[in-house]
């Protein structure tokens, strides 16, 4: 997976995934909806083929790459937890 930045302002952010479609996008927007301090995150796919998932993001006062991050971590230990749980 790729991050491609297209704005990053004090509260507002822009960017997209490469090589990632609508399911790990549908869980990186839960993951962010759930930090109090953001309030927006959405995403759109320009075309379900080729297109790549664009990330729109606002927070009330943190910069939205700390809550970008915080909500990555948070998805990567629900993860290690999901495969303890398998093993």
């Amino acid at each position: 997976m790729r991050i491609n930045i297209i704005s990053n302002r004090a509260k507002q952010m822009e960017f997209s995934l490469e090589g990632e479609g609508h399911l790990f996008a549908q869980l990186l927007v839960s993951k962010l909806l759930e930090d109090k301090d953001v309030e927006v995150a959405q995403y759109t796919i320009d075309h379900p083929l080729t297109g790549l998932p664009t990330f729109f993001l606002k927070t009330k006062s943190k910069k939205p790459v700390d809550a970008l991050k915080k909500a990555v971590d948070s998805l990567k230990r629900d993860i290690n937890s999901l495969a303890k749980a398998f093993k």
